[in-house]
């Protein structure tokens, strides 16, 4: 039998090329999942709160909470702008002295109150997600190759992460809302509330500037020696700031700190008084400035009517039918609510010291790409640049 040489031609006819055959064959793609579990978080969690911490537990926060607790606090809605109201707790005093010249004997003084009212605001979050969704992720748990973390946790149920997250979301958008709220202010994380930067706006209360920074504090002295402090004064500012101030406030040419001023292991006082880090405290990083709120606990507080994550009479579920029975035709929602009000009782107490300088070694380049770690805009902030 004659056996011919098959032509080049019809060799090619007969061949198939690897970039062919890889489209047929799964081998190495079917049934390997993406392993996610080795990840971390990009920064540290921004849902630490300490000048909230300490604005709840002053004096006038905790006397509004008894009132609370008892029913007895004072409000009342206000027909002029349908906003409920709530009484500051009262201040008494006793009246000046009245003219007896002609007599031949004083009269006895007598009291007087002062209480002003505030608005309360609500806060609320949703969380919706179709009935379909909700039944499947309420049966499927993370596992090992998923993206276990603070958020997802091995062996947990989805639908439990979820609820998790919203509750986390709810204790950050309020926490910021309480600091950083005002009546007239909407953003993407603040909603009108009558919070701290709102009572410290007030033309009652002192604004100093503190451009010349130890000046500053000598004549927050002066005012302190003046009115007396009633409880805590506490100094809040952004870490940038109270950096800053570590810097500026050396010893002098005989050892010694500028008069107030202590530094024990690296803790900064003035007057005895602490200071409060906390990244809410505004700062400007174009100007490279910052502000120093002075507070006294016996003339500020905040009245909530529930937790930072709120508890159970203070969520709603609610379900929404619609036509697509993909989702169950049906959303399911979660609402998260809260409402309460940040107000003063004295606001001769309270300070805000504008236009800190930050020290030299922050300024220039040492800043350049941080700002989303200077000024957190979400409970963990990532660089996506």
């Amino acid at each position: 039998m004659l056996i011919t040489k098959p032509s080049e031609d019809a060799l090619n006819m007969a061949s198939v090329d690897l970039d062919s055959l890889s489209k047929f064959s799964n081998i190495g793609e079917i049934g390997i999942g993406l392993d996610y579990s080795n990840n971390q978080l990009a920064n540290e969690m921004q849902n630490q709160f300490p000048l909230l911490n300490w604005l709840m537990g002053t004096a006038v926060s905790q006397r509004w909470a008894s009132e609370a607790s008892q029913g007895s606090m004072d409000i009342h809605k206000d027909t002029s702008d349908g906003l409920f109201k709530v009484t500051m707790p009262w201040m008494v005093g006793t009246t000046p002295p009245e003219d007896m010249s002609s007599e031949c004997c004083w009269i006895p003084l007598e009291l007087q109150k002062c209480g002003g009212r505030v608005p309360l605001y609500m806060v609320c979050l949703k969380d919706c997600n179709p009935m379909m969704e909700n039944m499947i992720y309420s049966n499927q748990r993370f596992q090992d190759n998923d993206m276990t973390n603070y958020f997802q946790r091995r062996g947990e149920y989805i639908k439990e992460a979820r609820t998790r997250m919203a509750k986390l979301s709810m204790a950050w958008y309020s926490a910021h809302n309480f600091i950083l709220g005002t009546s007239k202010t909407t953003t993407k994380t603040l909603k009108p509330f009558h919070g701290l930067l709102e009572v410290l706006e007030d033309s009652a209360v002192l604004h100093q500037v503190g451009s010349q920074i130890l000046a500053a504090f000598d004549s927050l002295s002066v005012r302190e020696a003046v009115i007396g402090t009633g409880g805590e004064v506490v100094y809040a500012c952004h870490p940038l700031v109270y950096e800053s101030l570590k810097r500026a406030v050396v010893p002098g040419q005989f050892g010694q700190l500028p008069a107030g001023w202590t530094n024990e292991g690296g803790e900064l006082r003035f007057n005895g008084h602490r200071f409060i880090q906390d990244k809410m405290v505004p700062v400007d990083l174009t100007k490279g400035t910052g502000e120093i709120w002075v507070l006294d606990s016996e003339a500020v507080g905040i009245y909530l009517a529930t937790d930072l994550i709120p508890t159970k009479p203070f969520i709603r579920e609610m379900n929404a039918t619609n036509d697509n029975r993909n989702d169950g035709c049906m959303t399911e929602c979660t609402f998260y609510y809260n409402y309460g009000v940040v107000g003063a009782t004295d606001s001769n107490k309270l300070a805000v010291v504008t236009d800190v300088p930050f020290s030299g070694s922050i300024l220039g380049e040492t800043l350049n790409g941080l700002d989303y770690i200077v000024t957190p805009q979400t409970i963990v902030p990532i660089n996506s640049k």
